[in-house]
């Protein structure tokens, strides 16, 4: 497991493009984010924002453009390998292993670990949502919807990696499940530097440093979320969910 060090964390994306044949699903995407700050990545469905979320990750190659981790361009990089750098992918649906248990999921890329260590690993997610330390030899694929998402989200907060996509995180769960998680990320601010893709504004402003809105792969609003009213993206949103009424996304890649 990779912990988070001193001074590390600093995304930077440049003219970012991808296609999936002749759809263009992101066309020239910058941004800038510092170490510690949370991205959040807003805009209807086919907007581009899952797309996005992959190739920064590296689920998806950089067919253009570049994604330079800490200055270091890592366009060319597959998923696995900058999981070593340290970015942690929370693909949509969650990023758990349903024939493990929860204890099993928590402990992934520990071997060699003695059971004590295991112990506190699970322990330590337990803080972060107490039912984990009950449920740890359940497996994860008999947990809620809900459950899974939190143990996904504990699997990183643990570690305090440097970089973590998160997206839709908050899709189809309850409200008091989505205040839990939101509650918990805003607590770990400042530890890791994210990346969320959402759909919640409210939730997304309230924890937000920058705002990242995409249209039909375009960026249509980039900026601080403190010089950014909520009115201001409420509109922006909405007149973009209305530009795009009526039309289908192919292959609905949002």
């Amino acid at each position: 497991m990779m912990a988070h060090q001193e001074g590390q964390g600093s995304i930077a994306i440049r003219d970012l493009s991808y296609s999936y044949g002749a759809l263009s699903a992101l066309h020239g995407i910058d941004v800038s984010i510092q170490p510690g700050q949370v991205c959040c990545v807003l805009g209807p469905n086919g907007a581009g924002k899952s797309t996005f979320g992959a190739t920064v990750a590296g689920a998806l190659p950089v067919a253009s453009g570049k994604v330079f981790l800490d200055d270091v361009d890592v366009g060319t990089e597959p998923l696995f390998r900058r999981a070593r750098r340290g970015v942690a992918y929370i693909p949509e649906g969650g990023a758990v292993f349903p024939s493990l248990t929860v204890s099993e999921n928590l402990c992934l890329g520990t071997k060699g670990l003695s059971r004590r260590g295991k112990a506190e690993i699970v322990e330590k997610a337990a803080g972060f949502f107490e039912f984990l330390a009950a449920r740890r030899n359940t497996r994860a694929g008999m947990l809620s919807g809900g459950e899974q998402q939190m143990l996904s989200l504990a699997r990183i907060l643990i570690t305090q990696p440097p970089y973590a996509i998160i997206d839709e995180l908050s899709h189809g769960l309850a409200p008091a499940i989505v205040e839990s998680l939101f509650h918990t990320l805003s607590e770990s601010k400042g530890r890791t530097t994210f990346v969320l893709i959402e759909q919640y504004l409210e939730r997304a402003y309230g924890i937000a440093d920058i705002l990242l809105v995409l249209s039909r792969g375009v960026a249509v609003y980039r900026g601080s979320a403190s010089e950014t009213s909520i009115e201001q993206l409420e509109s922006l949103y909405q007149g973009q969910d209305h530009a795009d009424a009526g039309q289908t996304s192919s292959a609905n890649q949002d």
